[in-house]
């Protein structure tokens, strides 16, 4: 058991002095953020299969007015509000924060991905208040070592690509 935290805590310390860069659109649907390992010698790019970016890519989303989730938002604020001017009397697009990791996988040392899951739905306003589930947004995330023009030596470096997969409607009952 002592071996077992002194393991994850040597990990989580190897984390933490990793220096990692700005999260950098790609497209309306996509971002992608290249870290700089402690341990320059090697890696596992698993470790960084974490979804710590998830919800900034949520945000960055929902900032251009192009992405598939600003869309949708677009799509269920005007079936329920009649006047999207006046959102405080109608209600509000609500994105789960929390997410759900739904599968994972790694190819070794070098690659691993995997894909998160959110809740989004319509919270409308009154008296009372009315959450209702309408979509569930899937986010892929993959790490990949970099390596140097050998093709064979870790660069030092791992990219994180994070991007939209899909969104399913839920069915209503």
């Amino acid at each position: 058991f002592i071996a077992f935290i002194a393991t994850v805590s040597f990990a989580g310390v190897s984390y933490a002095e990793d220096q990692v860069g700005p999260l950098t659109k790609v497209s309306a649907n996509s971002a992608s953020v290249s870290i700089q390992t402690e341990d320059a010698e090697s890696t596992q790019a698993a470790y960084y299969v974490n979804g710590a970016e998830i919800n900034a890519m949520i945000d960055m989303m929902l900032s251009d007015p192009t992405s598939e989730l600003s869309k949708l938002k677009t799509k269920i604020l005007t079936e329920n509000c009649d006047d999207l001017e006046d959102l405080d009397v109608c209600g509000e697009f609500i994105v789960s924060k929390d997410r759900t990791m739904t599968s994972f996988g790694r190819g070794g040392w070098m690659d691993a991905g995997a894909t998160y899951s959110v809740f989004v739905g319509f919270l409308a306003s009154g008296t009372g208040h009315f959450l209702e589930l309408s979509h569930i947004v899937m986010i892929n995330e993959s790490a990949e070592a970099d390596l140097k023009d050998d093709g064979f030596t870790y660069a030092g470096t791992v990219t994180k690509k994070i991007a939209l997969q899909r969104i399913v409607e839920v069915p209503s009952n």
